[in-house]
């Protein structure tokens, strides 16, 4: 998988799939693709639920990524981030309002992944990799027999296993409680939940380094999806201020 530093003039083609990878600590001092980032790029809402978030450095790290994300549509809409309205799924997917641009958003300790596509549903997660307690508890719980005992053969597949699942449940749209109507083996869709077989899906990892784990699912609407993969850091260029969407 090649990160790669964001193209000076941002588009997005009809099978296109960018992926965004963010330090979240670090999104409040960028000069780079988007603006610094502060809690008033937020709506009222986002910005009572950082208050209400007890910890500082979990505060932080929400207004970074509702920010960055904000920041970036923006990008890719040509308009002012403050502009945009989110409105939310049963189980709080947020969405545009009157677009066709789809998008999602995961994060785990400082890192974030932001998925941009057009007209299909996708989802991501991340996972910081650590040691897990009452692991075949879980196992039970949340995975069907088959995975359960892939897991329990290779304990260090689980955080590949849980972002998969939780990649392609945030795609469609629905929660957990659907963990066990969607069966995978790695990253091959086996079974899974009846509202989404009448469309087609691909299900990926996400390379990042040793210490994350992560996965994309895309509803696939056309034969072929370019996937793109773009690092933020404070070292790119500012791009110029027209985007486009292809």
């Amino acid at each position: 998988m090649n990160w790669q530093n964001p193209p000076t003039e941002l588009k997005l083609g009809a099978n296109d799939v960018h992926v965004w990878q963010v330090n979240l600590d670090a999104v409040a001092s960028l000069h780079g693709y988007v603006p610094a980032v502060s809690i008033e790029l937020l709506s009222t809402d986002e910005q009572s639920r950082a208050n209400r978030l007890k910890f500082e450095h979990h505060r932080q790290r929400f207004i970074a990524g509702r920010g960055f994300l904000r920041s970036l549509l923006a990008k890719y809409l040509n308009t002012d981030p403050t502009s945009l309205k989110f409105d939310y799924g049963a189980h709080g997917k947020p969405f545009l309002k009157d677009s066709s641009m789809q998008f999602n958003l995961a994060h785990s300790e400082h890192l974030g992944l932001f998925a941009v596509s057009l007209d299909r549903a996708i989802g991501i997660d991340i996972e910081h990799i650590r040691a897990v307690e009452q692991l075949e508890a879980l196992v039970t719980r949340f995975f069907l027999p088959s995975e359960a005992r892939t897991i329990q053969a290779q304990p260090e597949l689980f955080f590949q296993y849980w972002t998969c699942k939780e990649a392609f449940l945030k795609a469609t749209g629905t929660g957990l409680s659907k963990l066990k109507e969607l069966e995978i083996d790695r990253t091959q869709l086996k079974t899974i939940p009846v509202e989404a077989r009448s469309q087609q899906w691909q299900l990926q990892e996400i390379t990042i380094n040793d210490k994350f784990a992560g996965a994309i699912a895309v509803e696939r609407n056309c034969s072929t999806l370019n996937f793109s993969y773009f690092l933020e850091n404070d070292t790119f260029p500012t791009p110029s201020e027209k985007t486009a969407i292809g």
